[in-house]
């Protein structure tokens, strides 16, 4: 896994439900290494009030997750592309999010950008990292930041995120994400 944190600490202190975990039998169909396998199904990805949507069909269903977690239109069977076959996992802000099979990549398809399919993380632990990242530095309900503090949020999301994976701000995806940051 690309993002050495202590995931079990993560897992302790996130609210339940809160973590979308996949099932054992897609993890171990999904990805080829024992390790992202492991990392799908005991931490998973945040949900993050909707940042982050599991495939309904390929989640391991929590009953304390809200409903809004689950992605339930989508198809879940792998699709060819001229970078391999990607399995979809669910949605990404408004993408479709991927599992490369071949290398556990992490791929959107993004119907507002022009780049049809879009390499976005080395591997799972780097989404969920990110996505983790996301929540606990947006500001608070009663905060009222103006465009510095929207600055040097961004500038602390980049920097605990390249430490472990440069792709995702490589990518058009997120930066455009940031863009539409401080209006979510």
């Amino acid at each position: 896994m690309l993002v050495g944190i202590e995931w079990p600490v993560l897992v302790e202190r996130a609210a339940p439900g809160e973590l979308l975990r996949f099932r054992s039998d897609m993890a171990a169909r999904v990805w080829s290494n024992d390790d992202g396998a492991r990392f799908a199904t005991q931490v998973g990805i945040p949900h993050s009030k909707g940042l982050f949507r599991i495939l309904d069909g390929l989640a391991d269903r929590n009953p304390s997750s809200p409903d809004t977690a689950f992605a339930k239109d989508l198809d879940s069977r792998p699709v060819d592309t001229p970078f391999g076959r990607l399995q979809p996992l669910g949605m990404l802000f408004q993408a479709v999010v991927f599992v490369h099979l071949g290398d556990g990549t992490i791929w959107v398809s993004d119907p507002d950008a022009e780049i049809e399919y879009e390499v976005i993380h080395g591997d799972v632990s780097s989404l969920s990292y990110l996505v983790y990242k996301f929540e606990v530095e947006r500001p608070g309900s009663g905060e009222r930041p103006d465009p510095n503090d929207w600055a040097d949020i961004e500038e602390i999301v980049r920097e605990g995120m390249e430490r472990w994976d440069p792709l995702p701000f490589k990518s058009g995806f997120w930066t455009s994400f940031l863009d539409s940051y401080p209006m979510l």
